[in-house]
């Protein structure tokens, strides 16, 4: 989580334990994607897909990000 000067929310990252594990075995194919500003928060929505052995998508974490530049990424 990453927090400004004013105590609000400003990034906020979410991977379940399980989402590492299968991260470690999945990790050919990975997709990262946003949405844009279409919640209440005004904040990108960020998705982090991968492909298991069957070819399923599976969600590797996801994320609320305040601002897509570079220096929201790190």
């Amino acid at each position: 989580m990453d927090i400004d000067e004013e105590g609000r929310l400003r990034n906020v990252l979410w991977i379940h334990p399980r989402s590492k594990i299968a991260y470690e075995e999945f990790h050919d194919v990975v997709s990262f994607d946003t949405t844009y500003l279409v919640n209440r928060y005004k904040m990108a929505f960020a998705s982090i897909i991968g492909v298991n052995h069957h070819g399923h998508s599976i969600l590797l974490g996801c994320a609320l990000v305040m601002h897509e530049d570079a220096d929201s990424f790190k």
